[in-house]
């Protein structure tokens, strides 16, 4: 079963309704709910992800939404030995570090993102969920 890492925007696209980047998300979610794919994400996304439907919503919304991720994917842990390889990952941004790392730590084939180059010199190649599900779905 493949293991994909979950970035932080495609689960808001699919909490937020954002289009047109809804769909494809969704479409992804179903294989993971479904048992076809293993789903990631980072304890720092769980803390993200609340932030901005909390933000959009209610803080009652929120956590309802992050109990549910949490019934669905696995969740990363962010620890030292993550964060270490965070700061050698050669990425610009340090959360996209932290994420890169999570991934890695947790074996993922693909990290799933919109922001392709914000990955682009890392390790685990990454795609959206629209090349993820032409390819393999």
């Amino acid at each position: 079963m493949p293991s994909l890492f979950i970035d932080v925007n495609i689960v808001l696209d699919i909490a937020l309704g954002r289009e047109p980047h809804f769909l494809p998300a969704q479409k992804l979610f179903s294989h993971i709910e479904n048992g076809k794919i293993h789903g990631f994400i980072s304890a720092l996304s769980c803390a993200i992800i609340y932030y901005f439907i909390e933000k959009e919503t209610n803080h009652k919304k929120a956590v309802a939404y992050i109990e549910d991720l949490l019934s669905l994917l696995s969740v990363v842990e962010v620890n030292k030995k993550v964060l270490e390889k965070a700061l050698q990952a050669g990425l610009p941004d340090f959360e996209d570090s932290i994420q890169a790392a999570c991934a890695a730590s947790c074996g993922a084939d693909y990290i799933i993102t919109r922001d392709l180059r914000d990955y682009k010199n890392f390790m685990i190649k990454s795609i959206t969920p629209s090349e993820y599900l032409a390819t393999f779905a």
